[in-house]
């Protein structure tokens, strides 16, 4: 790849034989299988043929026993319960989940959702003091792993509310000595046997309400529906996908039922909002739900309040119009309120790696928005290829939200400066950061000291993942029904990508001004049309007839004017 300013991988290169193949299966879908580790029978056909039969027993979950008991007393001593949720996507799902379970039990849980500004992330002192007299039983969802704080009032105060957390962050470094009056149900805590690490939070909840309903006896089992649970698996679909969480292991299994039930949805509130914001209902991909449907439901809590996007997801009535139409307007605006932040952030301070000096970039201001700082953020990855970590100050205080790339794990890094924070927690690839603006300058060293200790010149090149060579005369409509049985794609199964070496470039048209364009090309007397997006500097050099090129690409279907056709989406070319 000498030449070439960006890095060519290879999905798997321990499967890069053009000839292997498995029986029963093509060779270019062998191949593809192969790239993806499915190189035996029973790993195939699990993956291939997801299965609610494979889910795991609930009760293998860390805290889950104790957590059931503990809700089951609740209920049968009728105490008041409280849910308390997180104003992302995945808390408001978990939160409105949790809601509807309990009322269809006939119970009447109030429900409490932080305001990102003035409360941030995670159950905190404030609310449980608040309520102490109040609720008998507070269940957190998408939070309360690392609340240590929230811990240590109801440990050492009776009247305060027990505590049951519903949760899938990555646990701090401390003792989770289980308790009857703070229990945290979790797949990732110490010494867990969970054989699927990475469910979203509303994945945990949903595994909660499932050991819950295992656990009522026969006459409160009634209340509910026998598809209740699976009911529930297009909002646990939407969870995982908006909290980015890998399509493999249990998270396929959930999202490939949820897509297959969401056409029909039982939920008022999510069919109001896909009739909506979607041209066709008939028909929902993963594209929908990341990029239209998820966006919706975190812009409540990113410009005005997460608790229309929970009152959508648990309400049945004329309210579900108004409040969808109300989520798309947030929506605009924090797409015009995101590019700006994130224009003006290239603009000052022009990070791009060659220029910038450093691996890791990191500032604050008093002017951006919380809710818009995760998401420009990520912007800023996707342009720069290093972490991120951008800080909102106010009266003396940041709070931030990271993202990064897969070479640097924020979790790990933020543990080891965790003495300067008031509060943080999040993945290897996203955190969230509450500190003191006279410790800035002490993170900012120490970041960067770790970050150029960490990543290397290369691990800063803009990479391309891709699952294997082939030539165009396998590309045909049997490779695109093969493609089609990979889905759902996502993180941990993205849409195959392929290289094809030595192609003739026969003309280019260009598209909206020069930003695009769709290029035509041969390669052994085989034609192939390709578009290719935000064609950048160095790759426009390239798009000229005549040139000889290689490719990497996904495929694609094109429609139009009733005509469909195969088309390559260029990602990189040289």
């Amino acid at each position: 790849m000498a030449g070439n300013p960006h890095k060519w991988i290879p999905r798997n290169s321990d499967f890069r034989d053009l000839h292997q193949t498995i029986d029963g299966y093509g060779a270019v879908f062998s191949r593809l299988l192969l790239s993806r580790g499915l190189d035996t029978k029973d790993r195939i056909d699990d993956f291939l043929k997801p299965s609610l039969r494979k889910m795991h027993d609930p009760f293998l979950m860390p805290g889950m026993s104790a957590a059931v008991s503990r809700f089951k007393k609740a209920l049968e001593g009728d105490e008041s319960i409280w849910i308390f949720g997180d104003y992302d996507a995945d808390g408001i799902i978990s939160s409105a989940m949790l809601y509807n379970f309990l009322n269809t039990l006939g119970l009447k849980p109030d429900v409490y959702i932080p305001d990102r500004t003035s409360e941030g992330y995670d159950l905190n002192r404030d609310f449980l003091e608040s309520v102490t007299g109040k609720a008998d039983l507070v269940i957190c969802v998408d939070c309360g792993t690392n609340s240590l704080s929230p811990r240590e009032y109801v440990m050492d105060n009776a009247a305060s509310p027990g505590v049951i957390a519903c949760d899938h962050h990555n646990p701090a470094p401390c003792s989770y000595n289980q308790s009857e009056r703070y229990i945290v149900v979790n797949p990732k805590l110490p010494g867990t046997v969970y054989p699927f690490m990475e469910l979203s939070g509303a994945g945990v909840t949903f595994k909660f309400m499932t050991a819950v309903l295992r656990s009522l006896d026969a006459q409160k089992k009634k209340s509910f529906s026998k598809d209740y649970l699976t009911s529930l698996l297009d909002l646990v679909a939407v969870s995982t996908l908006a909290d980015l969480m890998p399509l493999n292991g249990e998270n396929r299994i959930l999202v490939s039922y949820g897509l297959k039930r969401i056409c029909s949805t039982s939920n008022p509130g999510l069919r109001k909002l896909m009739e909506m914001s979607l041209a066709d209902t008939s028909a929902v991909s993963e594209y929908d739900i990341g990029f239209v449907i998820a966006p919706r439901l975190n812009a409540a809590g990113r410009v005005k309040d997460a608790i229309e996007s929970f009152r959508l997801l648990c309400c049945d009535s004329d309210d579900n119009h108004s409040i969808a139409g109300r989520l798309d307007k947030y929506n605009i605006k924090r797409q015009e309120r995101q590019k700006e932040i994130f224009d003006e952030i290239m603009e000052k301070y022009t990070p791009a790696a060659g220029s910038y000096g450093k691996k890791i970039f990191i500032e604050y201001s008093d002017s951006w928005e919380e809710g818009m700082l995760g998401i420009v953020a990520s912007d800023m990855v996707k342009v720069l290829n290093m972490p991120v970590i951008l800080f909102r100050e106010r009266n003396g205080l940041l709070k931030g939200s990271g993202r990064s790339i897969r070479e640097f794990s924020l979790h790990r890094s933020l543990d080891k400066t965790k003495d300067l924070f008031k509060r943080f927690g999040g993945h290897d690839l996203a955190c969230g950061i509450t500190m003191e603006l006279k410790n800035f300058d002490k993170f900012l060293h120490r970041m960067n000291k770790m970050a150029g200790e960490v990543l290397t010149d290369e691990d800063l090149l803009k990479k391309f993942i891709y699952d294997i060579e082939i030539s165009f005369d396998e590309i045909d409509d049997s490779l695109m029904r093969d493609i089609d049985r990979l889905r759902p794609f996502g993180m941990g199964n993205p849409s195959p990508s392929f290289v094809t070496r030595g192609c003739m470039i026969e003309g280019v048209k260009r598209l909206k001004q020069g930003l695009h364009a769709k290029v035509f090309l041969k390669r052994d007397s085989m034609a192939m049309d390709g578009i290719l997006f935000n064609i950048g500097r160095d790759r426009d050099a390239l798009l000229h007839a005549g040139n000889t090129v290689d490719i990497l690409y996904d495929i694609s279907i094109n429609s139009w004017m009733g005509r469909r056709s195969i088309q390559l989406r260029i990602r990189d070319l040289f």
